[in-house]
């Protein structure tokens, strides 16, 4: 069998290269000048920064076994031990321990925190009796769990974490394609909080995130070995025959069995509208978030409270433009300079179009402004940098999957062909390998059963 792989990010490459070791001859083709889609590494003033995703999270089990197959196990370099801030109505607070995307696992932390008003935190303490509660539905993030935990733990801690991850609205983003883990306890009525009798692991701050020590473009470069790699190659349009497709390129026509669209779902959408009408139309729906990252160097020495702390999180009421800080020279020992102290602010979120009316260089005067305004960083940077990643954040919203559901059944009919990747089956690497995996498997027992 031959394949055709459109897109040459995580989800691309992961499932070229599954095909690829069982034996299946694969071409990826990609429209950039460079392979791993929103990892990217850029050596700025002599240091390799990400500014695209930031980390690995090493305790998604498909992150930590794909890393070991790549042989890279050896190579991670963990996130320095450090809190972070929360913007609060008491100023910057600690984040709580146990306290995740989608709200606290330990209620004690979050008591002595003082983060919550007393009628917040009362309300939050209902949650074992309110559990009882099943959702049977999909529903949003924010719906559910301020159900469970009340307004102020789904705006104080949910809605910076978890929106600020998916750069959406907690009240829109979907709890089925978002927060999967969820799902069986919603489902059960079962409580969020653990049994206080079951002893919890201990884990290191940062010790479940990694990197490598030349940047996640390590992780790419091990991805791409062995790979039928074309860049600067989009695809043009499929052509379906009775037994596979003719993929045409700028390069020419390419006959295969099968196509695996790794690719924004516009793209997949407007490959795939002259063949299925309506399917175009059903990916597009699907709304998008324009974002940037913008690296900052500050001369050394830098006070402010980022100098004990290894980020800053803004909630989507804050009235700022940046919705998260990285403090970069603290948290990764591969970002050290020894004259600059660099951060990166995470801006953009869906639904705000600030960052499309504003110039790189307004951008950063107001990210600068801000980072003194909150943590009494200097007023001026020596440098920055802006990378703008326009429609990357694919906002799964209530109703997404049986969205994208409909849409793989209106596939049928058609030479094979799969939808992988983020747009599709969720964001972070973790759920972008998964996606590839469950793909590649399917195409390798479509193979079988020719």
């Amino acid at each position: 069998m031959r394949v055709a792989v459109v897109g040459a990010g995580v989800a691309g490459l992961v499932l070229a290269r599954r095909l690829h070791l069982a034996g299946v001859d694969t071409t990826v083709w990609e429209s950039s000048p460079q392979p791993g889609g929103q990892l990217r590494t850029l050596a700025l003033w002599g240091c390799p920064v990400d500014v695209g995703a930031e980390a690995l999270h090493l305790g998604t089990p498909s992150v930590a076994r794909l890393l070991d197959e790549l042989g890279l196990g050896g190579r991670i370099v963990h996130a320095s031990p450090g809190a972070s801030l929360l913007v609060t109505r008491r100023g910057l607070q600690p984040l709580p321990a146990g306290v995740g995307p989608v709200g606290p696992t330990r209620i004690g932390p979050v008591l002595s925190s003082g983060i919550l008003s007393v009628r917040g935190l009362a309300r939050a303490g209902l949650e074992p009796i309110l559990a009882r509660r099943r959702v049977d539905q999909d529903i949003s993030v924010g719906a559910f769990i301020r159900s469970r935990f009340g307004d102020e733990v789904a705006d104080q801690f949910v809605d910076p974490l978890l929106g600020n991850l998916h750069s959406g609205d907690i009240d829109s983003l979907s709890l089925r394609s978002t927060a999967r883990q969820l799902v069986p306890r919603a489902r059960d009525g079962r409580s969020l909080l653990p049994n206080p009798l079951t002893r919890r692991p201990h884990r290191v701050a940062g010790a479940q995130f990694g990197s490598f020590p030349c940047g996640l473009e390590e992780f790419i470069a091990a991805l791409v070995l062995g790979l039928d790699l074309r860049l600067d190659s989009p695809v043009l349009a499929l052509a379906p025959e009775a037994d596979g497709w003719l993929v045409r390129t700028r390069a020419g026509v390419d006959r295969v069995d099968a196509v695996a669209l790794a690719c924004p779902a516009g793209v997949a959408g407007a490959l795939l509208e002259p063949l299925r009408a309506g399917i175009g139309e059903q990916l597009a729906a699907g709304r998008t978030a324009d974002v940037a990252t913008v690296v900052l160097a500050y001369p050394k020495p830098v006070g402010g409270v980022l100098q004990s702390h290894n980020g800053l999180l803004l909630h989507s009421r804050s009235g700022h433009l940046t919705k998260a800080f990285t403090n970069l020279s603290r948290k990764w020992p591969q970002v050290g300079h020894p004259d600059l102290h660099l951060v990166r602010a995470s801006v953009g979120r869906a639904g705000h179009d600030e960052l499309a009316r504003l110039t790189d260089a307004e951008v950063v005067r107001q990210v600068v402004a801000e980072l003194h305004e909150l943590a009494g960083l200097p007023a001026g940077v020596t440098d920055s940098r802006v990378v703008r990643w326009p429609g990357a954040m694919p906002q799964l919203e209530v109703g997404h999957g049986e969205r994208i559901g409909r849409v793989r059944a209106g596939l049928a009919g058609l030479p094979p062909v799969v939808l992988v990747g983020a747009p599709y089956d969720g964001i972070g690497v973790g759920s972008t390998i998964a996606s590839a995996e469950a793909r590649a498997h399917e195409l390798n027992t479509m193979d079988e059963e020719r």
